[in-house]
């Protein structure tokens, strides 16, 4: 563990491949306040979260020394994609704690089940999650309102494919050759059945093994 939190935002800064006066600029504060913070001249700062947040590594981690530097898929705000929008207008994207890649329906049928070497879907955006989500999560729109009202048709959910599932999870699986559904794993005895929370979609009986292709560990809804 790093023992002082100068040396940690020096090694947050070179982590994200800043120099002094640009993690100053990103962040709003002085180059001379970066400067105290780095050589032990300032002994705290209200601005760590967001030192942290620029750098791309943990604000716990930055402000205490505890647990990991690097977030699972985190990205610094030196490295964020800079693009254009639909109306033409230039943007910046904020800097994430997290993120995870959003694949279709398509591309988990091909890949559900695959080891991590081999799991290498098309990605056609990406998501911000908890920082906490398993480095191997993807992100799913919801497909159809089987799952209505906790999850509409279009959101977005993220799918821990780490986790097996157990009794009332939501779980993204399929049995057999079917295509991988999204729906509640309900435990009965040595029965299973995958439940639509839609009462207008029957319950599904399991009748033979089904692969878990991941855990819906949370949710997540653009409005633009």
């Amino acid at each position: 563990m790093t023992s002082t939190l100068s040396e940690r935002i020096q090694k947050a800064r070179k982590h994200a491949g800043l120099t002094q006066k640009d993690l100053a600029d990103k962040v709003g504060i002085s180059q001379t306040a970066v400067h105290k913070l780095e050589c032990g001249r300032s002994r705290s700062s209200r601005r760590t979260v967001a030192i942290a947040l620029t750098c791309g590594v943990d604000p716990i981690w930055l402000d205490n020394g505890r647990g990991e530097m690097a977030l699972p898929g985190a990205a610094s705000y030196a490295a964020e994609f800079k693009g254009v929008r639909e109306d033409g207008e230039p943007y910046r994207a904020y800097p994430l704690i997290a993120r995870v890649p959003l694949i279709s329906w398509d591309e988990l049928a091909k890949y559900c089940g695959e080891s991590e070497e081999n799991f290498n879907p098309d990605v056609s955006s990406w998501v911000p999650v908890a920082p906490r989500a398993s480095e191997r999560c993807f992100a799913l729109k919801v497909p159809d309102d089987s799952m209505e009202p906790e999850f509409y048709e279009g959101e977005i959910i993220v799918v821990d494919p780490t986790r097996k599932g157990s009794h009332n999870q939501f779980l993204v699986a399929h049995e057999g050759k079917n295509r991988p559904t999204f729906k509640q794993l309900i435990l009965h005895g040595n029965q299973q059945y995958l439940k639509p929370l839609n009462s207008r979609y029957p319950l599904i009986e399991v009748k033979s093994e089904i692969q878990v292709c991941g855990v819906a560990i949370c949710k997540y809804k653009e409005y633009i």
